[in-house]
């Protein structure tokens, strides 16, 4: 081509590109601008996918009227994108969302209420809106207007009236949902007292827990409950036992005739707390938080537990699950494998579900622990952790995530019921087990602790964490890491860290750290802070704020939020490591990474800081440090190097996968899974250098276990010995 025609060719190009930014993308609602931008949002490339979705939400409020074309859209993906980017808008898509609210598809009405939930405080103005959406005919769109009043506490007020109503729904969940709802409203709620006292009758132990936490809530104005709240302190479901101690307590001096009851419920160990606090706050008698006689010795001895890194490894850097190429073995596990495998002699122990039952005579849905000769894959035994009937739907993950702590012929581990226990290996035999449910834990969604061996001690996480509806925390009084005798399964101390200011759930597992010969138990908690225990006592000894203080509570993508610690911390020369994050469900989004000195006592947020990274997005597995360098990797599917020193980026790697919990160093090789099936294998130091990638066939959730030069990985179905094949 001649020059002078390139060159105009160009100009034309760049004086058009110019035309086009300067009067901005076409946001019309004409029948091409819509075709496009649905082309657009469904493109193969993700790269143009995600533009497409950026654009969108940076141009909100003006690209709000496509966004409701799109949804119209007969296409349900197209439906789902579209929803997102309304999420991701927030506040000004509030009117839009208030619209939809009248939509007459089932599925636009529950993502507009589902929505608005998160939108909270923004959402005030709109409450006869979703007091009308009180009376829509779909109960999922209902109980979940009531989480979204229940979301603006005592702004909410106005909607005492409406929510009231709604405790004498016909679905026993939105009686739930409406109940927590006035217990978010707090004493401003006064006004619903006699509706909840007729519901701690409700025929459905939920809903009658549920009402006893809002009479809590209320506090003193609740007073003319106590009655009803006596009787319930005898129900025989143990969240309504001791949420009605909770009540009485929280009522105070006003319920003086409770003293005798609560004194009878203190005999029961399980209520024991909850009661004498309760007594004390009646007698108007200051309560500090319980901690069970400390040990006078003090624990100076590392732990022995496994860590992403193996120093000398060096198993395959690829593998083939189609043709057999470097498998020695695998065997199934169930549908969704989230624990990661540990080998301890010659078995392999990893937690699964039971979707294939390998007892025909225990087919229900359940946690299982599974284990399995090291050598060939054949399989040992099993131990389930059957439903608990606790008065609720099942709410937990049906699931066992909780790694094992293997010591000689003893197992310890979390079962997907909220149990610790202690195992024979060779029978599989029960040798004690402690229900942390009966220490008034409330775990929300899921059970997940590593069991951390500190001398005689055991340290775990108890997940205590919010009520179904998401609204508050209905325990705050429990604890959320204990320390359990390992011989006979009593509780030594416990910590409750969080409290009342858990923002979602608490599943990070402790981590201990041998400073200047004490030694420290480190908790990610799940209000964001880092908590260092003394280990002998429980006794706080430093605690640091993972977020800003000016963030906010934000579960949605791609926006900075309020996080929790749900990764590990990790204690490695001299320092302590702790990235933030959130459930993946919510999608990634900027966070942070942090290096903090341990040498501190009280709130070291602001004194013991060594540095803040700002490059890396939410993270939820544990990040390794090896050589002065920091790996860590996001829930965007990056992997990132830093300094361990100083915070600074070394290098990253895209995968395109998000990443969960599938992280190890073995040797000089870094390998990552992600939850699509993607496995990529990096070499480890300051210069980047990928050694493969390739595609598993399912979910990898875990990190592997590494055995000489073999690995025991897991996949979200299978477990898979991966070696050299001679």
């Amino acid at each position: 081509m001649d020059r002078s025609v390139v060159i105009v060719t160009l100009v034309c190009a760049l004086q058009t590109a110019g035309f086009a930014q300067a009067k901005g993308p076409d946001l019309s609602t004409s029948a091409a601008s819509v075709r496009d931008w649905a082309d657009r949002l469904m493109d193969r490339d993700p790269q143009v996918r995600a533009i497409a979705d950026d654009t969108l939400v940076e141009q909100a409020p003006r690209s709000l009227p496509l966004l409701r074309r799109l949804l119209n859209s007969p296409d349900e993906d197209l439906q789902v994108v579209t929803v997102e980017i309304i999420r991701r808008i927030g506040p000004p898509a509030i009117p839009l969302l208030v619209d939809l609210l009248r939509d007459q598809r089932v599925s636009i009405r529950r993502d507009a209420v589902d929505a608005l939930i998160d939108l909270s405080p923004h959402t005030e103005g709109i409450q006869a809106a979703l007091i009308r959406t009180l009376r829509d005919e779909d109960a999922q769109v209902v109980g979940d207007a009531a989480r979204a009043l229940g979301a603006l506490g005592p702004r909410a007020s106005s909607s005492v009236r409406g929510l009231v109503t709604t405790l004498s729904h016909g679905d026993p969940y939105v009686r739930v949902y409406a109940a927590e709802a006035l217990a978010s409203i707090g004493p401003k709620a006064a006004a619903a007292t006699d509706d909840l006292a007729r519901a701690v009758g409700d025929p459905v132990p939920g809903v009658r827990w549920a009402a006893c936490e809002a009479l809590a809530g209320i506090g003193a104005a609740a007073a003319s409950a106590v009655p009803q709240l006596i009787g319930a302190l005898e129900d025989e479901f143990l969240y309504v036992r001791i949420f009605a101690a909770g009540a009485l307590g929280s009522i105070g001096p006003k319920a003086q005739a409770a003293r005798d009851a609560l004194r009878t419920a203190a005999n029961d160990p399980a209520l024991r707390s909850d009661a004498e606090w309760a007594l004390n706050r009646i007698a108007g008698v200051g309560v500090s938080e319980p901690n069970d006689e400390p040990l006078l010795s003090t624990l100076s001895v590392a732990p022995q537990s496994e860590t992403p890194v193996e120093q000398t490894a060096n198993p395959p850097i690829e593998w083939d699950t189609k043709t057999g190429r470097n498998i020695v073995w695998s065997v199934e596990l169930g549908n969704e494998t989230f624990g990661r495998p540990v080998v301890a002699g010659d078995t392999v122990y990893v937690g699964t579900d039971n979707a294939r039952a390998t007892d025909p005579q225990f087919q229900e849905e359940s946690g299982v622990l599974k284990a399995f000769r090291a050598t060939d894959g054949k399989f040992l035994w099993q131990d389930v952790a059957p439903r608990v009937e606790r008065g609720l739907r099942e709410f937990l993950l049906p699931s066992t995530t909780s790694a094992p702590y293997v010591e000689g012929d003893r197992l310890y581990y979390v079962t997907a019921e909220c149990q610790l226990r202690s195992l024979d290996t060779a029978t599989a035999d029960l040798v004690w087990e402690l229900d942390m449910c009966r220490l008034g834990v409330f775990p929300h969604e899921a059970t997940n602790s590593e069991v951390l061996p500190v001398g005689d001690l055991l340290m775990v996480s108890t997940s205590n964490g919010q009520n179904e509806g998401h609204m508050r925390v209905p325990s705050p009084r429990a604890p959320s890491l204990i320390a359990v005798d390992k011989h006979s399964g009593a509780v030594v101390w416990r910590a409750i860290g969080a409290g009342d200011q858990v923002l979602h759930g608490q599943w990070s597992s402790p981590v201990a750290a041998n400073v200047n010969g004490r030694m420290q138990v480190l908790f990610g908690g799940g209000d964001g802070w880092l908590r260092a225990y003394d280990a002998a006592s429980g006794h706080e000894v430093w605690r640091f704020d993972g977020n800003p203080k000016n963030a906010r509570w934000l579960p949605r993508p791609r926006v900075l939020s309020r996080g929790s610690i749900i990764a590990s911390p990790v204690f490695a020369d001299g320092r302590v490591f702790i990235a933030m994050g959130q459930s993946p469900g919510h999608g990634n989004g900027p966070s942070f990474v942090h290096a903090i000195s341990p040498n501190g006592q009280g709130d070291v947020t602001n004194s013991r800081v060594l540095w803040t990274s700002r490059e890396v997005g939410r993270v939820v597995g544990t990040p390794i440090v090896k050589d002065g360098l920091l790996y860590v990797a996001d829930l965007g599917g990056t992997i990132h190097c830093l300094d361990a020193a100083t915070g600074a980026h070394v290098w990253s790697h895209e995968t395109h996968d998000a990443i969960w919990g599938s992280l190890l160093l073995a040797g000089e090789r870094l390998y990552v899974g992600g939850i699509e099936g993607s496995m990529t294998v990096l070499r480890a130091g300051r210069r980047k250098e990928l050694l493969a990638t390739f595609e598993m066939a399912a979910p990898l959730y875990s990190r592997p276990a590494v055995v000489g030069d073999a690995l025991y990985l897991t996949t979200a179905r299978r477990l898979y010995l991966i070696a050299a094949k001679p």
